[in-house]
């Protein structure tokens, strides 16, 4: 992952949970292989207007028309995950974190990461056979 995407959704994350809500927003990437194994590379974070409580977030309904154009306008494009923060409850996915998980990010390269912004934990999952799994990840401060 990036630094300059990390720092961008810490941002976020940071500034919701002054206000007691949850945030969330999509990782934008590519998908690269090595020795056989494939990755994702997370270059950007970007978001739009959320719904959110302490406890729940989701997109509003007229995020997706700015969400798609934001999309459309950067290198590299390709939605490899989402990103949403547990403000001072730690990074762990939740029963309707998993179904958005398969839902929407089914797919061997997609990952989800979770930001306690409170606290200063991140960690990233997948999918797997028994549910989900927290998997390891580097970041990158120059690309």
């Amino acid at each position: 992952m990036a630094q300059t995407a990390l720092d961008k959704a810490k941002a976020h994350f940071s500034s919701e949970a002054k206000k007691g809500l949850e945030a969330m927003g999509l990782l934008l990437g590519e998908v690269n292989s090595f020795n056989g194994k494939e990755y994702s590379f997370i270059a950007d974070y970007i978001t739009s207007k959320n719904d959110a409580t302490s406890v729940t977030v989701r997109f509003s309904e007229n995020a997706f028309s700015n969400l798609a154009a934001e999309i459309n306008s950067v290198k590299p494009n390709l939605v490899v995950g989402w990103a949403h923060s547990h403000p001072n409850y730690g990074c762990f996915l939740s029963s309707t974190d998993v179904s958005t998980q398969k839902k929407y990010f089914s797919q061997g390269y997609n990952v989800a990461l979770v930001i306690d912004p409170v606290r200063g934990e991140k960690k990233f999952f997948k999918l797997n056979a028994n549910g989900y799994q927290e998997v390891g990840f580097a970041i990158v401060r120059k690309c």
